[in-house]
């Protein structure tokens, strides 16, 4: 959950990145929905120069502008690996933080259709034409690996055919 949330590497597709984007908007509604609910009760205030307003509520407030940096750092590495998906630079993140622009980007970055196969940033996570290019990805070299040896174990290949192939990956 950390690398889906928080990493900066590889690609994401449409469907994560609204989740993480919808994730972090119900947080920062609903906490601060929860904290007010609870301070409109009777003999709470959320007014901290009242005399009777609660520590809790000034620690939920700080808190909750933590959450606020959290949720912005994880919604930027979203943002860059959704435009590794497709093949942009994630550098184009920083039009997240121009007033006025940032909805459209997220609508645009959001709406825009992952590139087939691997790219310079990494495999299609959809697993959509990924091919193999030979020196082009170690990272689907390693997965052909992965899934030749899980082959092997399950005794569907002979050995014989199994380090054919596996020198021809390596070799490649």
């Amino acid at each position: 959950m950390l690398k889906l949330f928080f990493s900066f590497k590889g690609r994401l597709n449409r469907s994560k990145f609204w989740l993480i984007v919808l994730t972090w908007t119900a947080i920062r509604i609903g906490v601060p929905y929860v904290i007010y609910s609870i301070g409109s009760l009777p003999g709470y205030s959320l007014d901290i120069q009242d005399a009777t307003a609660t520590p809790e509520f000034y620690e939920a407030s700080q808190a909750y502008v933590i959450l606020s940096f959290i949720s912005l750092f994880s919604l930027i590495s979203a943002a860059v690996r959704r435009l590794h998906d497709f093949d942009s630079s994630g550098w184009w993140a920083l039009l997240l933080f121009i007033p006025g622009i940032e909805f459209i980007a997220y609508i645009v970055i959001g709406l825009i259709g992952s590139q087939p196969g691997t790219n310079r940033y990494g495999i299609n996570p959809l697993g959509v034409a990924n091919v193999y290019v030979p020196g082009a990805n170690e990272e689907m070299r390693v997965r052909e690996l992965k899934d030749l040896a899980a082959l092997f174990e399950k005794r569907l290949l002979s050995e014989e055919e199994y380090r054919r192939a596996k020198d021809k990956i390596l070799k490649d």
